[in-house]
């Protein structure tokens, strides 16, 4: 995994169309997700790992308590600001969280894929979580020839993706960490029975409960 000065500003220009700003596809995806936490977690304390510039945290304050990590110095420097009530930190969910509590929901929105090691990552996630606790993951995956395809005319032009599992992959590699799926679909979410058993998008979202 890179380290964290190397998600500087222009990484996030790169990544990004404007700094600091969502695009339509990532508004509509944050909603969706904060939609779906609803139906499980009504409030209580969530942890957003790589929390970025603090959009998605953002999206979910309230009803949650939000606290955050990331590797970058620069990205929590900026969420801050964006979030001065949240609780954020620099470091890798592969070091271990900052934190004595446990967390109600901890999501995980584009990050695994950064990981060389997401088995610890994920049993380390479930150790964090209070009983029932909620899991939401977010992440491109490759599982057939179209999703292939799709990946890389795009999640392929960002080098720091080194993890790349089939869905499928992801849910077992979860499930044997001690989690239960609740729901899974792929982009565009909507209509999620329908992208279940056709998944022809990377943009794989699943979350778990702690069992």
């Amino acid at each position: 995994m890179p380290h964290g000065d190397a998600y500087d500003a222009d990484y996030y220009a790169m990544s990004r169309s404007g700094i600091g700003r969502k695009g339509l596809v990532d508004m509509l995806r944050d909603r969706y997700i904060r939609r779906h936490i609803l139906r499980f977690k009504r409030s209580g304390r969530l942890l957003d790992i790589g929390c970025g510039l603090g959009l998605f945290l953002e999206s979910m304050l309230p009803p949650f308590e939000g606290y955050g990590t990331d590797i970058s110095p620069y990205a929590v420097t900026e969420a801050q600001r964006r979030l001065p009530q949240a609780r954020l930190f620099v470091g890798s969910i592969l070091d271990g969280l900052p934190f004595q509590q446990t967390f109600d929901v901890i999501s995980a929105i584009n990050v695994v894929e950064h990981l060389e090691q997401p088995e610890r990552a994920v049993q380390m996630i479930r150790a964090q979580l209070a009983p029932g606790g909620l899991f939401v993951a977010h992440l491109p995956t490759i599982g057939n020839r179209v999703q292939a395809r799709l990946y890389r005319g795009s999640y392929d032009q960002d080098p720091t993706h080194i993890y790349r599992p089939a869905g499928r992959e992801f849910r077992a590699l979860a499930e044997g960490a001690g989690f239960k799926t609740v729901f899974e679909t792929y982009s565009p979410f909507f209509f999620a029975p329908l992208w279940r058993a056709l998944p022809f998008h990377p943009a794989y979202l699943v979350m778990f409960q702690a069992v």
